[in-house]
């Protein structure tokens, strides 16, 4: 059962574990459990990756699997992959349930200091993923409340926006994304010059404008002297998780 965890949370945990059940490569079928505030690190594997989300909800994503599965996706057909590369497309595919939401960085943890950071966490909760023989994987998502914004005094607001021009040279990475595609290791290795991957997105609908990893706007690609680029249709607002 459960224990102080808000609705909210279980929720976006449930859709969270159901993706990771249907997409994580382990070799056999995971049962989505009941989700918990009293989970016991020993019970997972050492394995794990966390990530912090924004966009729609933010908060931190945890993934725990056991030893072998952690062996078995890393020992793949493209050579040794680290653990965060080999959960990234699973971690991915998380992202795109629970979002709109951007990635930061996945950064490999221990286990019991992963799932304690989580649970630190006012509106948090962990689902195991059950296979045969017990505990195949976990998933553990902590939502951060949002806040509204400080109201400064004059002086505060001159003294930030003087700060604020100090950086206005400074260059940033944008992106911009068309859709993305989930692929089987097969698939990639029978990728060939000429071969046409479906998106997950229809056509016209509008691309997505990251900076540094961080949702930032929506428009449609346009073509400006030969060269791509994007109009923004829709600047994301401090309200849709700016």
């Amino acid at each position: 059962m459960i224990t102080e965890a808000t609705g909210n949370v279980t929720e976006v945990l449930a859709t969270a574990a159901s993706t990771v059940a249907s997409t994580l490569a382990g070799g056999e079928p995971l049962t989505v459990g009941h989700p918990t505030r009293e989970a016991d690190p020993a019970g997972f594997g050492s394995h794990a990756v966390i990530a912090r989300f924004s966009g729609a909800r933010t908060g931190d994503l945890l993934l725990v699997v056991a030893d072998d599965v952690a062996t078995a996706l890393r020992d793949s057909s493209l050579g040794s992959l680290e653990l965060d590369a080999a959960l990234a497309p699973t971690i991915d595919a998380v992202a795109a349930a629970i979002g709109p939401v951007a990635l930061g960085p996945l950064q490999v943890v221990e286990t019991r200091l992963g799932i304690n950071r989580i649970l630190a966490g006012p509106d948090a909760a962990l689902v195991p993923l059950l296979g045969g023989t017990g505990p195949r994987a976990a998933v553990a998502l902590s939502l951060t409340l949002p806040t509204a914004a400080p109201v400064l005094p004059a002086a505060a607001e001159d003294v930030q926006s003087q700060r604020l021009d100090l950086l206005r040279g400074v260059e940033m990475a944008a992106t911009v994304e068309l859709g993305r595609s989930r692929m089987t290791v097969n698939e990639l290795l029978s990728l060939r010059s000429g071969a046409v991957i479906e998106l997950d997105r229809a056509a016209g609908t509008p691309a997505d404008l990251f900076v540094n990893g961080r949702l930032i706007a929506h428009g449609e690609v346009v073509v400006v002297d030969e060269n791509y680029g994007l109009r923004i249709t829709q600047v994301i607002t401090d309200a849709q998780g700016r």
